[in-house]
């Protein structure tokens, strides 16, 4: 085997955290010496991850058209791509990234060389809203791809628990990589607050992401509402936009609410005072991790990275996933009051993100690779 790998990343979601996750993971093969092509779809493309990728030095990028949803267009773009691979070839590993990326590498001829990665990024069956025909669809093709693959890389414990007992996943096809996050040294909390306009009076819970019903930012309004009626002090930041802004800014009227829209939000994490995730589902978000480095007391439903980020009662509250407003207002209101409680937190998270780096994920996924491609030994067979 060739030290340095020749390796494809390919992604159709082109932003958020799955594109962060890739743009990481390029950069770091790029500085380890490897061959790095990325192969994404301008459809859904945030202009964060463009501008971002273009900046990446001796990174090469091809676009190819992909549609989020399972339908027709699929055979055009599994045309497209096996052209372009066809064109570009040989890789080591072709590494799809989110459902549709996934799918499609799986899909792909033999003819095509390459060990087939595929990373979820939160399988769409994990999603508690889901409708049972949906769910048993989505399932289904996730079991039968999964064959397909050479490796499924889950980025966090209950991403790998659902693929094994849920979708049946065999254990010796999935491997376990945390996410990893590193902030900037300028992001300090006196730079974080004055960005935000907070005084040193103000007690900051911070919401931070898309603007939809898997993150629940209504709900995380709510609690809010509860808990300010009980600490004066206390102020709302969130940060994010989507098609929930409307509702979110209806309900927080009159209140101590402050939305601002999308911005850098690892650079402003260190201001917060606690950090509240809501979200219905996830596999392991960035912002809890943006969170544990920035010392950022959490309280987060049980989902996705919950286990690997948060330890109850010591560095953060875990909270059931359907909890309800009165049991998010009292975490809120217990944590606020409480700000001894909050500097343990601060201390424990800042020491477990030692380990939640960049360099770690890209190492962990490094050696997955060099396993792929690895020939079996007579004695395995």
């Amino acid at each position: 085997m060739a030290d340095t790998l020749r390796v494809a990343l390919i992604l159709e979601t082109s932003g958020g955290g799955s594109g962060r996750h890739l743009l990481d993971l390029a950069r770091g093969l790029l500085a380890r010496g490897h061959d790095v092509t990325v192969i994404w779809a301008p459809g859904r493309a945030q202009q964060d991850f463009v501008d971002a990728l273009h900046a990446v030095e001796g990174l090469k990028t091809v676009t190819v058209e992909m549609a989020r949803a399972v339908g027709p267009g699929d055979v055009k773009s599994l045309r497209a791509l096996q052209k372009v691979l066809q064109c570009l070839m040989p890789f080591d590993i072709l590494h799809g990234h989110s459902s549709k990326a996934g799918a499609l590498i799986r899909l792909l001829p033999r003819s095509i060389p390459g060990a087939r990665i595929y990373t979820p990024h939160a399988f769409r069956t994990m999603d508690p809203g889901l409708g049972q025909p949906h769910r048993l669809i989505y399932g289904i093709i996730e079991r039968v791809l999964a064959a397909r693959a050479t490796r499924i890389i889950a980025v966090s414990q209950a991403e790998a628990d659902h693929a094994s007992a849920v979708l049946g996943i065999a254990a010796n096809r999935l491997s376990l990589v945390v996410n990893g996050v590193s902030l900037s040294p300028d992001a300090t909390r006196e730079a974080a607050r004055q960005a935000i306009g907070l005084s040193d009076q103000e007690l900051a819970v911070g919401f931070i992401g898309r603007l939809e019903d898997q993150k629940d930012p209504l709900r995380f309004l709510r609690g809010i509402a509860l808990a300010a009626k009980r600490v004066s002090h206390l102020k709302a930041i969130v940060i994010g936009d989507g098609p929930l802004r409307a509702e979110a800014e209806a309900l927080a009227e009159g209140s101590n609410v402050h939305f601002m829209g999308w911005q850098d939000g690892p650079r402003l994490m260190p201001g917060l005072d606690i950090f509240c995730m809501t979200s219905r589902y996830e596999a392991m978000p960035y912002t809890l991790l943006e969170a544990i480095h920035g010392g950022v007391p959490i309280i987060m439903t049980a989902v996705g990275g919950a286990n690997e980020t948060v330890l109850e009662g010591v560095s953060g509250h875990v909270l059931p996933l359907d909890c309800g407003d009165q049991d998010l207002g009292e975490a809120l209101v217990s944590l606020a009051r409480d700000e001894a409680r909050r500097k343990s937190f601060s201390s424990a998270s800042r020491h477990l993100a030692r380990s939640r780096t960049i360099d770690a994920m890209v190492d962990d996924t490094i050696s997955i690779y060099i396993d792929a491609i690895a020939p079996v030994s007579v004695e395995a067979i």
